[in-house]
């Protein structure tokens, strides 16, 4: 049973991580699309970041999903 709550928890975690990054992005490009200013550096770097986020927890989830082998031979 606690290995089924672990299970449980870590999929509500990538779910709210997954909207997080999503909303975090839909941001990011509105600002981007309709801003009326030319972006300022830091803007155009946090856009860069928000990005450069997005990929990272989808690898970090994607490389979490990977069996680990050291468990599986015990």
């Amino acid at each position: 049973m606690n290995q089924n709550n672990s299970g449980n928890s870590r999929k509500n975690m990538e779910d709210q991580a997954e909207e997080f990054v999503t909303l975090t992005f839909e941001v990011c490009e509105e600002r981007l699309a309709y801003g009326h200013t030319p972006l300022t550096a830091p803007q155009e770097a946090l856009a860069a970041a928000a990005m450069g986020v997005q990929q990272s927890i989808k690898t970090f989830l994607a490389v979490s999903k990977i069996p680990d082998e050291t468990a599986a031979r015990e």
